[in-house]
């Protein structure tokens, strides 16, 4: 997801520098299992929603978990490519959100780019104020607007079949998989993370634990291998596509100005699958993307859980002849 959320309205911008074609590896695939298309620059629109919750777990005492919402809404989104560069900018549709009387901040911001065998994706995530659940009614919230989460780190991706299988194809539909294949994936996310709480109070958290933790302002630092593997079921020489991925990993970290100096353990699962059609002029997929990640703090555990659906629809066009601002 690559989005730049303002106050008082969700609009997600991102500039994706490709190197693809211009700086990436030399393009090595069985031409038998993956081509390209003559039309190589694209354009999308892609409605979908997201959702993500922080619950801070009690490894014995369940009764004191704790657990905050992002203010989640559906989206609207446009994406250009073009040659080396591409542009993407999405907005929140108004009301979607949870709390359609809540006006909190989510800036991500995303880069993408690699070769045939790796993709790597720098991120930068930061959530300006959450949302407590009200259990006992049901879908209404309270607002916690003071407090900050932040996360940045890059995710390198390797895939070991990189002659027969191409992830831009499975992922993106940027290429066309004409046989089915799969491939092994190893992923490596190295990652730096802050809570941060301006002016701690107890009314809006009544576990001790739980408030040790958030007043402490913890920042930690993690290092997250997994190992996983995707295949590319293709219908019609590659007209249509179904392929799912799964990744599992372990990791450590450690945190940051804290008196224990041990390392804690760092789990993640995640999961997605894309499925559509994929043909040189127009393209349209649908994909859904699960993502949990559970971080051991010496106080509680805190779980992070995102989701993401969309539908994207795509068309492709060649280059134009003359140059635009004599750089593309």
């Amino acid at each position: 997801m690559q989005r730049l959320q303002f106050k008082y309205r969700t609009c997600f911008v991102t500039a994706v520098v490709c190197f693809f074609s211009a700086t990436a590896q030399k393009n090595v695939f069985d031409t038998s299992y993956v081509k390209q298309f003559e039309k190589d620059n694209v354009l999308e629109l892609y409605p979908g929603i997201y959702n993500s919750r922080f619950n801070f777990k009690a490894a014995r005492n369940r009764l004191n978990d704790f657990r905050l919402v992002a203010n989640s809404s559906a989206y609207l989104g446009a994406y250009l490519e073009y040659k080396w560069l591409a542009f993407n900018l999405s907005t929140a549709i108004p009301g979607t959100e949870l709390d359609r009387n809540i006006r909190l901040r989510y800036t991500s911001l995303n880069l993408r780019f690699g070769g045939t065998q790796f993709m790597y994706r720098p991120f930068f995530n930061s959530y300006n104020g959450l949302l407590i659940p009200e259990r006992k009614r049901g879908r209404e919230f309270l607002p916690f607007k003071n407090i900050q989460i932040t996360n940045a780190g890059a995710d390198i991706y390797y895939y070991s079949n990189g002659k027969k299988f191409s992830y831009g194809a499975s992922d993106f539909f940027s290429k066309q998989q004409v046989k089915s294949a799969g491939s092994f994936i190893v992923a490596v996310t190295p990652m730096w993370q802050k809570i941060r709480w301006v002016n701690p109070s107890r009314e809006l958290i009544t576990d001790s634990n739980t408030f040790s933790l958030l007043s402490s302002q913890p920042q930690w630092v993690s290092l997250t291998g997994r190992l996983g593997c995707t295949y590319n079921f293709v219908f019609e020489k590659g007209k249509w596509s179904v392929p799912p991925t799964v990744l599992l990993g372990v990791g450590g970290l450690h945190q940051i100005y804290s008196v224990q100096k041990k390392l804690q353990p760092v789990s993640d699962v995640q999961a997605w699958i894309n499925a559509g059609y994929n043909g040189p002029h127009y393209y349209f997929y649908f994909t859904a993307w699960w993502d949990n990640l559970r971080t051991n703090l010496f106080v509680k555990d805190l779980e992070q859980v995102n989701t993401d659906v969309s539908v994207t629809f795509g068309y492709r066009f060649k280059s134009w002849r003359k140059k635009v601002l004599g750089i593309l």
